[in-house]
């Protein structure tokens, strides 16, 4: 099994005792599915191909919202795809739990928020390897 650092508000969330908090299981996949959408292609020197272009988009450089929300649909889905690679990638030489891998992607939209028109969200329905279904919505602000 596989495991990450838990991130709390972009910090490494510490316990009551001031050990490093761990995730795993679907807590863990949760935090893959977020973390690869926030960090911008190109970001991670040592990955350049790790992350999506969800949070890199600007208004004005799409010509209509439904334009821009397929944009940020496709960028989205492009991203859940790397990782299920990197999943499979992964466990070919680590053993990772059946809740922390993607089998299938179950739902994926986007809606702009109808109180500030900059913000956009994306709703992602995925189902994990141990049946169960994550659902996790991802706000990003288009400058």
């Amino acid at each position: 099994m596989s495991f990450d650092l838990k991130i709390e508000n972009g910090d490494i969330k510490l316990s009551q005792d001031g050990l490093v908090d761990i995730v795993v299981d679907n807590q863990k996949l949760r935090q893959d599915i977020v973390k690869i959408m926030l960090t911008a292609l190109g970001e991670n020197k040592y990955h350049p191909r790790y992350g999506s272009d969800v949070g890199s988009l600007t208004i004005g450089s799409v010509a209509d919202q439904n334009l821009l929300e397929i944009d940020l649909e496709s960028s989205a889905r492009e991203a859940l795809r790397k990782l299920i690679a990197l999943q499979s990638s992964q466990g070919r030489r680590q053993f990772l739990s059946p809740g922390e891998r993607i089998l299938s992607i179950l739902g994926l939209s986007v809606e702009r928020d109808i109180t500030d028109p900059r913000l956009y969200s994306i709703f992602i329905s995925i189902q994990t390897g141990a049946i169960t279904t994550i659902t996790e919505s991802i706000t990003v602000r288009l400058v």
